[in-house]
Formats: structure tokens, C-alpha cells, sequence
């Protein structure tokens, strides 16, 4: 066999075995994790390619709706994508937290800090009900009526004085 044509055969050999070593090595690197992702937007979709969860910033409107301010964090989707809740970051008002809304839309639970406050909100028919909260070293608790308008409310202060407001005292003994 001359080396002209035993040429064809080492181009074949030395090619076969650069694709195999390539093939590995990509395996290799393809199993391997990133170690960094950074994107402004991750959806999360289920078996029907709906988004359920989306980690963005900014979060984009729920629908139908407009933000009043950007937010940042984790969107909750139902089925037919409407937000159900999230973890938001407000920044420009100081508000950070978690909420899950009715299917009418409006925030029926939310847990958070604002401006470094603990807060804890609960409402219905888009009316506060309870909110506890602790503001300038004051913890409360406060109970609306349906309408929203507070009826009660308890506090007691960093001195451990307790308060109510709006309780009618028990009528005196005859």
C-alpha cells in the first residue's frame, strides 16, 4: 500500500477520533452546572407550557392591572395566568413581601416590612379586616368591620403598657 493511498485512512482514523473526544467532552460539559445564570426574567411553566412562577425584575403588571410602583421578586400565576401572589421588593417605598391574592385580585393576605416595620394584613372584599403590625416600637392589632372602618384595636408599647380602643367596658355590677 503506497502513503498516497493509505492517506484516506489515517484522515478517517485521526477524524474518528477527533469527533468521539469532542462528543465526550461536550457530554461533559453539558451535565455540568452553570455556575452563574443572569437573566431579567425566568418563567417557570407546567405541563401545559403556562407560566406558574415567574422570578423577574421588574415583575411585569398582573392582568388587567397597573402597578403603582415597580416591583421586584416572584410572581404566583393560577392556570390561566392571572397572579395569585408573590414575594415582591418595592424599593422606591421601602416595602418588602409576601402576599397571596383573592381570585378578584386584591392582596386578601400579606405578610411584609414596610419601611423597616413588621407588618401582617389580612383583608376581604378588597376591605382591610386585621392587621397587626409593630410601628415605632407600638405592636397592634387592629379588627375592621366589613367596611374596612377599624373597630378595635390593641397595643401595647415598648414599656409593655397595654391600650384598647373602641372596646364598650362591661356594664357596672348593681
Amino acid at each position: 500500500m503506497t502513503s498516497s493511498s493509505f492517506r484516506p485512512f489515517v484522515l478517517a482514523a485521526v477524524s474518528s477520533c477527533a469527533l468521539v473526544l469532542g462528543a465526550c467532552s461536550g457530554a461533559t460539559a453539558a451535565t455540568r452546572p452553570a455556575e452563574s445564570l443572569s437573566v431579567r426574567e425566568l418563567n417557570i411553566v407546567d405541563e401545559n407550557g403556562q407560566t406558574r412562577m415567574r422570578i423577574a425584575a421588574p415583575m411585569p403588571d398582573p392582568q388587567g392591572l397597573k402597578r403603582a410602583v415597580t416591583a421586584y421578586g416572584i410572581q404566583f400565576l393560577s392556570p390561566t395566568g392571572q397572579e395569585i401572589g408573590g414575594l415582591g421588593m418595592l424599593d422606591s417605598i421601602g416595602v418588602r413581601a409576601l402576599c397571596f391574592d383573592s381570585e378578584e385580585s386584591y392582596e386578601a393576605m400579606c405578610m411584609g416590612l414596610e419601611k423597616e416595620n413588621p407588618t401582617v394584613t389580612f383583608r376581604k372584599d378588597w376591605k382591610e379586616r386585621i392587621t397587626m403590625g409593630v410601628v415605632d416600637g407600638v405592636a397592634s392589632i387592629v379588627i375592621h368591620d366589613a367596611q374596612g372602618t377599624p373597630r378595635l384595636k390593641l397595643e401595647v408599647d415598648q414599656d409593655g403598657n397595654a391600650r384598647t380602643v373602641g372596646v364598650t367596658p362591661a356594664p357596672a355590677a348593681p
